[in-house]
């Protein structure tokens, strides 16, 4: 799991290959960054990301990334990509 604070959140990104195709899954989770592990204020609970079946890992933590950043940004945070 790839974890990374943006001002008042923690985003949770991951991947999940699959065993049938060898393809990977994303998921995408928001937090925010100042809880404490045992209660998580959930803007965005573990989730799947689009239906989108990824080529690599590293395409589908970019996908979860992008998605947990634009529910940040929909939500009225404050990001920047970089």
């Amino acid at each position: 799991m790839h974890v990374e604070i943006l001002g008042p959140y923690r985003l949770e990104v991951t991947a999940r290959q699959h065993i049938d195709n060898g393809g990977w899954t994303a998921f995408a989770a928001v937090h925010n960054a100042e809880d404490d592990g045992d209660t998580k204020t959930d803007l965005l609970p573990d989730r799947i990301v689009d239906d989108a079946v990824f080529e690599s890992k590293a395409a589908a933590i970019a996908a979860a990334r992008r998605a947990a950043i634009e529910l940040v940004s929909a939500a009225g945070g404050q990001v920047s990509d970089h």
